[in-house]
């Protein structure tokens, strides 16, 4: 395959209307839902309110609507669609529908669109029932004129386009792009939807926030994301969170201060993110050399662009300090001030105590299902500590381990859904989230009393438990 070959083009949606195109009878059918539809036109809403009459001209601000490989036999007048047929069969519903306003709009200067589409069924029925959604969603009602937004979709979206003459080139590449490892993951998607929200102005902390990004351990990001600050904003509303993919994305964007307009919900928001700035930048700080840190919280909305990767960044420490304890930043242990917190790090952790250690035995720790309840533990303790820091932080230790280790008595296997239920059933993180004091927060009581343990391997858990009253003594 030559580079030559290979050579992306960048075209508007208007210059992709003035193609000749055609969808080949392999191509699987199109199977884009209502759901798909709403995403796209939610982001493409989300863009155009961004632009203003300051930036229209600004060639920075651009919505990239995906890729398209196009293949074009020597004789043959119109190109195949090799790779994209989805969006591109979906910018042809836009297409006919802006084709069908044309003249209450009088002159939308629309090209002439040729797109071949096979006769499939299932194509022809998803088609009929996304093109009923599209005119809805085209007329709804918006702060610009539907001639303008028209405008700014036609010149503003664009596609990158990869045109091969060889067939067998363009398989080879639409492989090597969804086969080969090539598949992005969700931190990746959210990497590039941030990195894309930044401030136009802000080009230098952009390229650092890059080369920060990038030097991290993706296994490790990944962790963080699905081990922490993924649960912890879903369990904090009651929702399930062990599963973090792609489709969870969308749980970390929020408002881009820079494009929102001044309604009451950013205005907060952008006092807090421009009163933070202009402390750190004043000349008095190479005086006292002071930095106020921006006062992130887990549960928080997103700020997109240069507040997210801020946000990762002042939890990712401590997350890792929770996930390898021993061998990352051990922030938990200077803060356990109860000699019952400090025996319940060490047993959990598998480290020996100087008292009885086989008393204290926990060699089922690295089991599956107990691997479950330490990661509800460490969402736990970082909830606490993101929500009131070290006051009280070895009670906080006393009552999690309580409650998530309760589990692993009770039952001999736990599964995800053991996990789910035991969270909601008695959510921690949402009395957290409604606590506005440590006290607030510690006055309840878990009513938790196990009579047997139904599992093996926990024997210093079970110790614990007795010690704590919260378990019957045999005999």
């Amino acid at each position: 395959m030559t580079t030559a070959t290979l050579i992306p083009k960048i075209i508007s949606l208007k210059d992709l209307y003035q193609q000749q195109l055609s969808i080949p009878d392999y191509q699987r059918p199109y199977k884009w839902t209502e759901k798909h539809v709403r995403t796209l036109f939610d982001d493409l809403d989300y863009f155009v309110a961004g632009i203003t009459a300051k930036n229209r001209d600004d060639d920075r601000y651009k919505y990239r609507l995906g890729t398209i490989v196009l293949h074009k036999g020597s004789a043959e007048a119109k190109k195949d669609i090799v790779d994209g047929q989805q969006r591109t069969l979906t910018s042809y519903l836009i297409w006919y529908a802006l084709k069908a306003r044309a003249n209450q709009l009088n002159k939308l200067g629309l090209p002439e669109f040729s797109l071949d589409i096979p006769a499939c069924r299932i194509s022809q029925e998803n088609l009929r029932r996304n093109y009923e959604v599209i005119e809805k969603l085209i007329d709804k009602p918006r702060s610009k004129p539907l001639a303008e937004y028209i405008d700014i979709l036609l010149s503003k979206c664009e596609f990158v386009i990869v045109e091969l003459s060889n067939l067998s080139e363009a398989f080879q590449f639409f492989d090597s792009q969804n086969s080969r490892g090539l598949d992005l993951h969700p931190h990746d998607l959210l990497k590039a939807y941030h990195l894309r929200e930044f401030d136009p102005s802000e080009a230098e902390l952009k390229m650092k926030a890059v080369q920060q990004w990038e030097q991290r351990d993706e296994k490790e990001v990944h962790r963080i994301f699905s081990h922490f600050l993924y649960p912890i904003r879903q369990w904090t509303k009651g929702e399930k969170a062990f599963h973090f993919g792609k489709a969870q994305v969308e749980g970390f964007k929020g408002l881009s201060l820079h494009q929102e307009d001044q309604f009451p919900l950013s205005q907060s928001y952008r006092i807090l993110h421009s009163m933070v700035d202009e402390y750190n930048s004043d000349r008095f700080r190479k005086v006292d050399n002071i930095h106020l840190a921006y006062p992130f919280q887990i549960t928080q909305t997103m700020i997109n662009g240069r507040r997210f990767f801020e946000w990762f960044s002042h939890y990712e420490s401590k997350a890792l300090g929770l996930l390898r304890p021993q061998s990352h930043d051990a922030w938990v242990e200077p803060l356990l001030t109860k000699a019952m917190s400090k025996k319940i790090w060490k047993v959990i952790n598998g480290v020996a105590l100087t008292e009885n250690p086989k008393d204290y035995d926990y060699s089922g720790r690295t089991r599956t299902g107990d691997g479950y309840v330490r990661k509800v533990l460490n969402a736990f303790l970082l909830a606490y500590y993101d929500r009131f820091g070290e006051v009280e932080f070895s009670s906080a230790l006393e009552i999690g381990f309580i409650w998530a280790y309760s589990l692993r008595l009770k039952q001999s296997s736990i599964y995800e859904s053991s996990i789910e239920n035991h969270v909601i059933g008695q959510n921690l993180f949402r009395r957290l989230d409604q606590s506005l004091r440590p006290k607030d927060f510690f006055n309840f009581s878990l009513n938790i009393y196990i009579e047997v343990s139904q599992t093996s391997k926990a024997i210093g858990v079970e110790k614990l438990f007795k010690e704590m009253k919260c378990m019957a003594e045999q005999g």
